[in-house]
């Protein structure tokens, strides 16, 4: 009697009875999740999604190529983008020929097209200054 209840709990840890799953079909469904999510504009979950497939495989450049994507274009968030792209690239060994590495480095380069600040014009600022500094010295004096 006691065995019989012993197998009977082991059955249920041991996932008996169960479906299972291999590792390339767990992926395509996270993988079908997370293009649903983007599809229906739910990012976040997208990005859960997304970090299920990363987490079961690091290397999947598809994947990671679409975090990026989310937060470059979707989100917003340039720094996340940037460390994205930064590890697309790594992954891809930095092969130059790998189209998702020439994606991240566009990518890349689109973020710091847009980061660039305009100049200040040097000339009003010096004007400015040195216009400042004859009347900070007359108070001084008084």
């Amino acid at each position: 009697m006691f065995e019989k209840l012993f197998r009977s709990f082991r059955a249920t840890f041991h996932g008996e009875g169960r479906e299972e799953f291999t590792l390339e079909e767990e992926i395509a469904l996270y993988r079908h999740r997370a293009d649903l999510a983007l599809q229906e504009e739910r990012w976040n979950d997208a990005l859960v999604f997304l970090a299920k497939i990363l987490r079961l495989n690091p290397y999947d450049l598809q994947a990671r190529m679409a975090v990026a994507w989310t937060y470059h274009y979707k989100l917003g968030e340039a720094t996340k983008a940037l460390l994205t792209y930064e590890k697309v690239i790594a992954a891809a060994g930095y092969d130059e020929s790998n189209s998702y590495s020439a994606a991240a480095r566009e990518g890349i380069r689109e973020l710091a097209f847009s980061a660039e600040v305009p100049s200040l014009p040097m000339e009003g600022l010096m004007d400015e200054e040195s216009a400042a500094e004859p009347s900070a010295a007359r108070s001084a004096a008084v």
